[in-house]
């Protein structure tokens, strides 16, 4: 084989094993989930044939044979590895095998290794926590789990690129539900923060910044926010003020970027200062920078709430010559323009024409006005990338809904079909469940979920199962709209169908058919301990977790002594010994125990009260 056709080869695999891998991550069947990762070590092995100094593929593999709970070969592979990476990945994956191993020493030092390179990464450091806890054999607290489960979705969110604000908007609610339970969690604190920055509720993350501070006066990031909301609103002195405080405490790996952040406010604060005291000294005849500003909000303003349209806007960008800094409100007017008109290479027309017919131009308009044409083009390409992207992925995802759909049908069909003729048993329901659970269709699959439960169990099992989905927080408007109306259903009084009312006589049919067996399994049982001489309290105690009665003992008891000449002796015996045991002074109670249950506590009593009669009588006969 030529090394072109090795290199198709590999790229082939690689393709093959990123597939798997995003198949064995999302797959929440265990079977499937592990026939998945036999076939990609399959896949990686054929690979690393071609190319067995590939690192990535190797820690790929350590990976699948952890899922496959191979924790040796897994080890195996991560000694191979020894001092050719220091990878996350590799450390990660080592760090997995010593804590499934116990070997929580090893597992924290690689952990360390990787907080080094990430000392931010906060999931890593609740895994860290977790870890000591377990090395000190310390019980691992339910707030513990709590809090790194969290953190885990918070960081599963943060790598989604597609919609950064519904993403930060998700982000938020998990960290205001810490922030609110553990009000001391400084980190979810920063994350909230970070959040309400983004999605545009800056008050709020004011708000937010002001109690992290008040927990840690020189938090870095609460500080960073605090700058970047600054600077939003053009208070340059504040921002000022706020990044020489972070650069007092500022670890090496910020310096550098609040260096540059501070230097750049101080240049635009001077650059202000010097064009504030040309225009006072020139006695400029333009609004002021202030009015400038109040106009753009005002027009802003107007466009939020839809009071102005392309007409409007034209005219606001000529009456924008009348004050400073035409080149700042051409650039915001001609953003919202482009908003309005949803057209942006208009917007870039406009600003290359406003640089070629300005008579008089200075260096720093020239530069504003090119880097937001660059952007601008940037944001076009983009969104014809996202726009392209999306089609695609619209119609893979319809393709996959299709394909799911076809197999949910045929799945239901058979489960109602076996519904129907009385094959399911409650045990196999649970997997049943599950795999109804993997359909894209979730209404369409609770519903069959709830009427196996109402067959199988009761209305009010399958009400409380179906009370499980209802909180199920991503669900579409029409899903708890129809799971709604099935909770109507099953607690409003209805006539069964005749179709619910057949399945159930089968279930119960094929119950009390069990339950006549079992009940004649343990009467044989019954027989034979008797016959090995066994106590009813013995035979009471093996049977108990079965939900025997003392009663069905005896009425065995009563048939078997009968017919058999060694436990009908055995039977007066026992009498003999509870008679004795009552004439001694013993209360009926008390000989039950002695004599563990070998008679009734009934006959016991009636026995008693025959002896106190005639003792009664004997005594009365000697006092005449």
């Amino acid at each position: 084989m030529n090394q072109i056709d090795e290199e198709k080869k590999i790229q082939i695999y690689r393709s093959i094993i990123f597939k798997l891998s995003k198949q064995q991550k999302i797959e929440k069947n265990w079977n499937r989930k592990r026939k998945i990762n036999l076939e990609l070590k399959e896949n990686l092995e054929k690979a690393l044939e071609i190319t067995p100094q590939d690192i990535e593929l190797q820690v790929d593999l350590m990976y699948v044979y952890i899922n496959l709970k191979d924790l040796e070969k897994a080890r195996e592979i991560g000694d191979k590895l020894l001092g050719q990476t220091d990878s996350k990945g590799y450390l990660n994956a080592l760090a997995l095998i010593e804590k499934k191993s116990g070997n929580y020493d090893k597992a924290i030092a690689y952990i360390q290794k990787i907080l080094e390179k990430e000392p931010n990464n906060q999931v890593l450091r609740k895994e860290l926590e977790m870890l000591e806890y377990q090395k000190e054999n310390k019980p691992v607290t339910k707030e513990m789990i709590e809090k790194q489960k969290a953190y885990k979705q918070m960081a599963t969110l943060e790598r989604k690129t597609r919609d950064i604000k519904r993403t930060y908007q998700q982000i938020g609610n998990i960290a205001q539900r810490i922030v609110e339970k553990y009000p001391e969690e400084i980190v979810a604190r920063e994350k909230l923060v970070k959040a309400l920055y983004i999605t545009g509720e800056k008050e709020q993350a004011i708000q937010q910044i002001d109690d992290l501070l008040h927990l840690d006066e020189k938090d870095e990031m609460g500080l960073w926010y605090l700058s970047e909301i600054q600077r939003d609103k053009g208070d340059l002195e504040g921002e000022k003020q706020t990044l020489e405080q972070i650069l007092e405490n500022a670890k090496p790996g910020t310096q550098k970027k609040v260096e540059k952040r501070l230097m750049v406010v101080k240049t635009q604060i001077e650059k202000r200062n010097q064009k504030k005291e040309m225009r006072e000294s020139l006695q400029v005849k333009y609004g002021t920078e202030e009015e400038r500003k109040e106009f753009i909000a005002k027009i802003q303003q107007d466009f939020l709430y839809g009071r102005i349209g392309k007409k409007e806007i034209r005219e606001k960008i000529k009456e924008a010559k009348k004050y400073v800094n035409f080149d700042r409100s051409l650039i915001e007017l001609a953003d919202i323009e482009a908003k309005i008109t949803d057209n942006k290479e208009q917007k870039v027309e406009k600003l290359e024409n406003y640089i070629d017919t300005k008579p008089s131009i200075t260096p720093e308009e020239y530069a504003r006005i090119q880097e937001e044409i660059a952007t601008t083009r940037r944001q076009i390409q983009e969104d014809n990338m996202i726009e392209a992207y999306l089609d695609k992925k619209e119609e893979q995802e319809e393709q996959a809904r299709q394909q799911s759909r076809m197999g949910q049908r045929e799945y239901s069909k058979e489960i109602i079909a076996k519904l129907n003729k009385g094959q399911i048993t409650k045990e196999e329901l649970p997997e049943i469940v599950e795999t109804l659970e993997g359909f894209m269709d979730r209404a369409r699959s609770v519903f069959l979920i709830t009427k196996l439960y109402e067959a199988l169990y009761s209305r009010e099992r399958a009400y409380d199962e179906l009370i499980k989905y209802s909180i199920i927080s991503d669900l579409s408007p029409e899903e708890k709209r129809q799971i709604a109306q099935m909770q109507k259903a099953l607690t409003e009084p209805h006539k069964e169908t005749d179709t619910m009312k057949k399945i159930k006589g089968i279930y119960k049919q094929k119950q009390e058919k069990e339950e006549r067996y079992h009940k004649k399994i343990q009467k044989e049982k019954i027989k034979q301990w008797l016959e090995e001489g066994k106590t009813v309290k013995q035979i009471f105690d093996l049977l108990k977790d079965s939900g025997i009665s003392l009663k069905t003992i005896f009425g065995v008891k009563r048939k078997y002594s009968k017919e058999n000449e060694v436990l009908e002796s055995r039977e007066k015996m026992i009498e003999e010994d509870a008679q004795a045991l009552l004439k001694g002074g013993y209360t009926p109670d008390e000989v039950f125990e002695i004599i563990e249950y070998d008679i009734p506590i009934t006959s016991l009593k009636q026995m008693n009260r025959e002896i106190r009669k005639q003792e009664r009588e004997v005594t009365e006969g000697i006092e005449h």
